[in-house]
């Protein structure tokens, strides 16, 4: 291990300093090693000079993107000077989706982010943050403590990370409004009763609590997709009115409360859009009515949002509408990780180039990029750091071949980038890859959870090779769970590789046999395969609890225990029923009588996409 010392580093930068240094390999000493001075300047630098090594850094959190080379430099002696393209780089961490960081790997993230030269953070917090009067909000959903927003934000602010609260204040709060303390707030569904004085309360509340934990005095609102605004009790109580007015309204008079408790706010921007064209977000042609245009409030930033487009034209329409607003801009990218269990760093990658060249083209230099963790967050946080390092390559290098996005995550993470990809491994089957397909497919949620009997997803595989397929993965991924940094989550995804493996191509082999009367087959699956199936699946489990109290709170990692709980009563009562049947004591397996029909016919023996949980195991819901 290389040994540094600092000759002239700010006090208040010691203690980060040292802490980053441990995470990628360098020991500090206050007397012995190669001197190291440190001063602020115009650019990003790393030189050798006479006494040693000068690092140069015009942000505090560019000192940590500068520290990330010098042990590559301390080797090589190739001097490095970068100046950042955006104003504003941001990683926005869902804790919404039932997982919730933990304090320690939150303080992880932020020196990740730190590394790479991130100036800013996002916690996406629906209901995940305590507020006073309010008890049931966020209750039992792992809510940040407001000592621990605190802890968080002073962290962040040592590593020069803005630390900005995402919050939401008009839609996607069903898990706050189905409590009965909340009777009387609800529009429909999971949106707010606008006009309301209790809805302006509550967000009163929830902007004063955000200001009294974080210093930025930015703030993310939300205020996306309510998409049925005004059609419940809101409709009752004032009849019809168009969505555009209600929201508007709504708009004003949460933008006046932001100003009142001191916030600059910012929010999603896909609602105009979705009132000018039809309920659609992305579109091609068409503009934003003028009316709208000039009634949305002074300086509030808008965020275009775009995980998916991979068409120029499209992207280049959609950010010219954006430009017409008088607002400022963000743009906002996706690090895909919220289609099941494993990450789409090289879809994300894809899909960035284009959205990334279209916000150079328009001159948006406040890029944001977003982590979710949809229908239950199961996927490690750290499994789309290969995407995140994407966006920061492009901030600050302007060069992201795969060559120096290796460099770059040897001396972030002190992995090839090969293995920080390797999180995609249980998604990209051939015929699912970034490199086939402008869709991102989820194959190995759907297929783990896929009901051996009633066999929803069957017709949505390569029966023939999947199999083949999971073994090449499962072993890969096994080789690098023994990683100091990510092991656990190599493990998770190894074992989950392991289990389809048998698993994927269970429904049809008992179909076949079924039909063709093999009583010797089902046997076999009975008493041999499905056994192994389930030691396979209690192994994956004992690794997927492990990678979830490492990251995240332990609450909501009950979801994923009834899940796979369910999943393994349902192979061990197609194991009885089998048996049953063999043995004489029912004429019939009743779901093995029908044939498999697809879930989307256009897409019948080939993947299709990602179609969540509910769907995938309960046909009732489909």
């Amino acid at each position: 291990m290389t040994t540094i010392r600092f000759t002239d580093l700010p006090e208040a930068l010691q203690s980060p300093a040292r802490e980053y240094c441990a995470d990628i390999g360098l020991a500090v000493s206050d007397t012995d090693g190669v001197p190291v001075s440190c001063r602020a300047g115009d650019c990003l630098a790393v030189e050798g000079t006479a006494g040693g090594v000068t690092l140069t850094y015009r942000k505090t959190c560019e000192l940590f993107r500068a520290l990330s080379f010098l042990p590559t430099f301390l080797t090589d002696g190739k001097p490095v000077r970068e100046t950042a393209r955006y104003r504003l780089l941001s990683y926005m961490g869902d804790c919404s989706r039932n997982a919730v960081f933990n304090v320690p790997f939150a303080k992880q993230m932020i020196r990740y982010l730190a590394g790479m030269g991130y100036d800013s953070m996002m916690l996406y917090t629906e209901d995940t943050y305590e507020l006073p009067g309010y008890p049931y909000f966020g209750h039992m959903r792992g809510r940040f403590t407001a000592a621990e927003l605190r802890e968080l934000d002073d962290y962040a602010y040592s590593f020069g990370l803005e630390l900005i609260p995402c919050v939401q204040s008009l839609a996607h709060l069903a898990t706050a409004l189905r409590w009965p303390d909340f009777s009387g707030y609800t529009d429909t569904g999971d949106i707010l009763l606008v006009g309301d004085e209790r809805t302006y309360r509550f967000i009163e509340a929830v902007l004063r609590q955000m200001a009294s934990c974080f210093r930025s005095r930015r703030i993310n609102l939300g205020m996306d997709e309510a998409h049925m605004i005004g059609c419940g009790e809101y409709l009752k109580r004032n009849g019809y009115r168009k969505p555009s007015d209600i929201m508007l309204e709504h708009l004003d008079r949460v933008v006046a409360l932001c100003r009142e408790v001191g916030f600059r706010p910012m929010i999603w921007s896909d609602m105009f859009f979705r009132m000018a064209f039809g309920g659609r977000y992305y579109t091609a042609e068409g503009e934003i009515p003028q009316d709208v245009i000039d009634r949305v409030p002074e300086g509030l930033e808008l965020i275009y949002w775009d995980y998916y487009t991979t068409d120029r034209n499209l992207c280049d329409h959609m950010m010219m509408c954006h430009k017409k607003f008088r607002n400022p801009v963000l743009f906002a990218g996706g690090a895909w990780k919220w289609h099941g269990f494993g990450a789409h760093n090289a879809f994300s990658i894809k899909s960035s180039e284009i959205q990334l060249d279209t916000c150079e083209k328009y001159g948006v230099d406040e890029i944001l990029v977003t982590g979710w963790g949809d229908d239950g967050g199961e996927a490690a946080q750290v499994s789309n750091l290969a995407s995140i390092l994407y966006f920061a390559e492009r901030c600050y290098h302007g060069r992201t071949d795969r060559a120096w996005l290796d460099v770059r995550s040897r001396q972030c993470f002190l992995i090839p980038i090969a293995d920080l990809l390797a999180f995609d491994l249980p998604n990209s089957l051939p015929e699912c890859s970034a490199e086939v397909t402008d869709s991102v497919m989820a194959p190995a949620k759907d297929l783990f959870f896929n009901d051996p009997l009633e066999r929803l997803c069957d017709c949505h595989m390569v029966r023939e090779t999947v199999g083949k397929e999971y073994h090449a993965r499962a072993e890969r991924l096994l080789s690098l769970s023994d990683n100091e940094k990510f092991g656990y989550g190599f493990e998770a995804l190894g074992r989950l590789c392991e289990m389809l493996e048998l698993k994927a191509t269970l429904g049809w082999q008992l179909y076949d046999a079924y039909r063709t009367g093999d009583r010797v087959e089902l046997g076999r699956l009975a008493h041999e395969v499905i056994p192994e199936i389930l030691e396979r699946t209690e192994r994956f489990l004992v690794a997927f609890r492990k990678q979830w109290y490492h990251e995240n709170k332990t609450f909501g990692f009950s979801a994923q225990e009834i899940r796979i709980g369910g999943l393994k009563e349902r192979l061990r009562s197609t194991a009885l029923r089998v048996e049953d049947y063999l043995a004489g004591g029912c004429d019939r397996i009743e779901e093995l009588e029908s044939a498999p029909l697809p879930m989307d016919k256009k897409r019948n023996g080939e993947y299709a996409g990602h179609f969540g949980w509910h769907r995938v195991v309960a046909p009732g819901l489909l």
